[in-house]
């Protein structure tokens, strides 16, 4: 049951970045830079959905469950590595 529901909910993270990303594309000059705290939470939800997706793939029952947990625990922490990724490239 856990596992169907947690399936089903782990892309709102990134819907709400695509989300936020659109609402941010709109705003004009130093109102997107005033929005970006926003971005916090949901980063913060893809964090603790990935983290939460990877502890039950972990204690699956069986391979096919590992595999399709492991998945959705990828797409819910997305919003996480993307800002991770471009958070590096933009330091080196």
């Amino acid at each position: 049951m856990i596992h169907r529901l947690y399936v089903a909910i782990s892309p709102a993270p990134l819907l709400l970045f695509v989300l936020f990303l659109r609402y941010t594309g709109r705003l004009e000059g130093w109102g997107a830079w005033a929005a970006g705290p926003l971005a916090l939470p949901v980063i913060g939800l893809s964090v603790a959905v990935g983290i939460y997706g990877i502890h039950l793939a972990v204690r699956a029952p069986n391979v096919r469950w590992r595999t399709i947990l492991t998945a959705a625990a990828i797409l819910a922490g997305s919003v996480a590595i993307w800002v991770a990724v471009q958070g590096l490239v933009r330091i080196f």
